[in-house]
């Protein structure tokens, strides 16, 4: 790459440009900060880079270590020219001898690309385990991708928990897709269920509402207990099934004898709400006790107007008072409100 034969109209820029091209490194240095700086020329990182790597060339220490930095910001230069390619090669290779972890995690990655030198995974994973010990997090999940694309199941798993979450990294769906498809082939149930979850719930971009439903299954069948309960919210709703009551009753049921809070409270309204009151309320209080006892703030309010309303068969005004109001100290407002209904009364 060579520089351009752009001239800005600034008179003192002019003459350190004809300075640089003569060949002299403080000038070239120097053209290159006006370019990188947008100082007396317009903003140009490319032309920057390039200054800088003639400069570096007859051993400009400043220039070296701008260009340098330049480099590691992914800013000005274009990375296919072999030229530059090579000397960051040798750049990063200094530092990253010296203990650079940054620079180590660069040259690592470098080989496992084949940029500026050929590819060599040996020396790839030396590099970036150097870095990795170091606590470089980029050479961490560098190591990480090469594992979970080997078929390591932890790190695709953990590689999923990074994208979903953002650990370090921007939120990426379509990734965290990818790593817990990956997992959920091999059995994992938790990433069947977030897979599910995800093509459930997820953005356009990678929603899937049929495949959500069938990872879902998947996971439920295999124990999952949250996963069963969302499947029956799934069937009740008809969501990537059809909508079906008997198969939302079956998979909340099965939630809720594994002891899924929300489940129970779920399996408790439909005795509930289900007609006549009376024949059922004792059937719902068992499952909304179960809930309850476990701090589900809807369930306390439930259990508490059952027993207020005498819905099981026996009222306790007393008995009442005490879930409606365990309720509203967690905030419900239902409870809230009919504690100060009954206490007008």
């Amino acid at each position: 790459m060579a520089p351009t034969t752009q001239h800005s109209g600034n008179a003192q820029a002019e003459q350190v440009r004809r300075r640089a091209e003569e060949g002299s490194a403080e000038a070239q240095y120097n053209y290159g900060r006006f370019c990188y700086e947008g100082n007396l020329v317009d903003q140009d990182y490319d032309e920057a880079a390039v200054w800088w790597l003639e400069a570096a060339k007859q051993g400009h220490v400043k220039a070296r270590t701008q260009l340098g930095h330049l480099l590691r910001g992914g800013l000005g230069f274009e990375q296919e020219d072999e030229q530059i390619a090579r000397w960051w090669v040798e750049y990063e290779r200094s530092f990253a001898e010296a203990g650079d972890a940054e620079a180590q995690s660069n040259l690592g990655r470098m080989y496992e690309e084949g940029r500026g030198v050929e590819r060599d995974e040996a020396e790839a994973q030396r590099w970036l385990r150097r870095a990795a010990a170091q606590g470089d997090a980029e050479a961490k999940l560098l190591l990480k991708r090469r594992d979970g694309t080997s078929g390591d199941l932890q790190a695709q798993w953990e590689l999923a928990l990074i994208y979903l979450d953002g650990q370090g990294v921007s939120k990426d769906e379509a990734e965290a897709a990818h790593w817990l498809s990956l997992a959920a082939q091999q059995g994992h149930v938790e990433a069947q269920f977030r897979l599910g979850q995800l093509l459930i719930h997820g953005s356009s971009a990678v929603r899937d509402s049929l495949k959500g439903a069938q990872w879902l299954l998947s996971a439920a069948r295999l124990g999952s207990q949250p996963a069963a309960r969302e499947l029956g919210d799934l069937y009740r709703e008809g969501i990537g099934v059809e909508a079906d009551d008997t198969e939302a009753a079956r998979w909340w049921r099965q939630a809720a004898e594994q002891g899924d809070p929300a489940a129970q409270y779920k399996v408790g309204m439909m005795f509930l709400e289900g007609p006549p009151i009376l024949a059922k309320g004792a059937a719902a209080l068992v499952w909304l006790l179960k809930a309850a006892e476990q701090g589900h703030s809807d369930a306390q309010f439930q259990v508490g107007r059952i027993y207020q309303e005498g819905l099981a068969g026996s009222q306790s005004a007393l008995e009442g008072n005490r879930w409606l109001e365990r309720a509203a100290k967690q905030g419900n407002c239902d409870a809230q409100r009919l504690l100060g209904w009954w206490s007008i009364q």
